[in-house]
């Protein structure tokens, strides 16, 4: 198929899907400069997409802009296992993915870390990550095949996954019943399922993170996502890519995507939110802020 003829495709499908225009669909199709794809694959279980968009969420809280290798979340593949999920993490990210996920009580922060309910099994080349309060899990894996290491306790810490294997602590209960009974967050459904897609794609999430290695990640709230960078791909570009794989399937035309400006974009009613820098933030120094990233997963 030809390129015109795949854009052309790609700008309907957008504005089926969105309540863009033609024009300005043709014009975002024209730049995602891919073909269209077959569509994020879901869990059909809710616990399931909830405990992924809990992940994803805390993941992007956790490693804002200290991805390497373009990981944004330290993922490099998923691969959907029935009504569950396979991760392979990036290398030199993974062990630090695991001290992100496990909750532990930080008494300098006040409050619990991580995913709440999240525990551990199986082998440290495999693990399970498995909610203490429903069958949802995910399988993770390095990238080169190598032992992921268990995080040890740092000062200050509790690990509650360790202390607390067979269930949930008072503490940990209350930061699920928050995540789960959010009163800012319109829709819970949206959320759940957009940013468990997120975690679901990660080849093309991680886009933004390509020209630099790392990019931006934060959240405002319990219900948003978002995603910054300065190099590649317009934020036109990339929600068209993602609209071409389904991102936004299952949610409402009005919803789906509006485009703020030539540098922001909201998907699902803010859920996941796009940022782009008119300008590049790094230049030369690029090298430099990697190194420094590698050096502090060294320490």
């Amino acid at each position: 198929m030809s390129r015109s003829r795949n854009a052309n495709r790609l700008a309907k499908q957008i504005r089926d899907q969105t309540s863009l225009t033609l024009s300005t669909a043709s014009r975002m199709a024209q730049q995602a400069n891919v073909y269209l794809g077959s569509s994020v694959v879901d869990s059909h279980d809710p616990r399931q997409r909830r405990l992924e968009a809990h992940m994803a969420h805390v993941l992007a809280s956790g490693f804002q802009d200290r991805q390497l290798n373009g990981a944004l979340l330290g993922v490099r593949e998923a691969e959907p296992e029935s009504q569950s999920l396979k991760l392979t993490l990036e290398s030199d990210m993974a062990n630090e993915v695991l001290r992100e996920l496990l909750p532990r009580f930080d008494h300098f922060y006040g409050g619990v870390r991580g995913v709440p309910g999240l525990r551990v099994r199986g082998n440290e080349r495999r693990l399970v990550l498995h909610d203490a309060a429903s069958p949802a899990h995910i399988t993770v894996t390095r990238a080169d095949g190598a032992p992921i290491r268990l995080p040890s306790a740092r000062d200050g810490e509790v690990l509650l996954w360790k202390r607390v294997p067979g269930g949930l602590s008072r503490d940990e209960r209350q930061e699920a019943e928050d995540w789960t009974d959010s009163r800012a967050i319109e829709d819970l459904r949206v959320r759940d399922l957009l940013l468990s897609r997120i975690l679901r794609c990660p080849k093309l999430v991680n886009r933004p993170a390509e020209p630099h290695g790392f990019a931006n990640c934060y959240t405002h709230h319990a219900g948003d996502l978002v995603i910054e960078w300065c190099c590649g791909d317009s934020v036109e570009a990339l929600g068209a890519t993602l609209l071409a794989h389904g991102f936004a399937n299952d949610l409402s035309r009005t919803n789906a995507i509006e485009l703020v400006s030539r540098h922001s974009a909201h998907l699902g009613d803010r859920t996941v939110i796009l940022n782009r820098h008119g300008a590049c933030l790094y230049g030369r120094n690029a090298e430099d802020v990697t190194d420094y990233i590698r050096k502090g997963y060294e320490s």
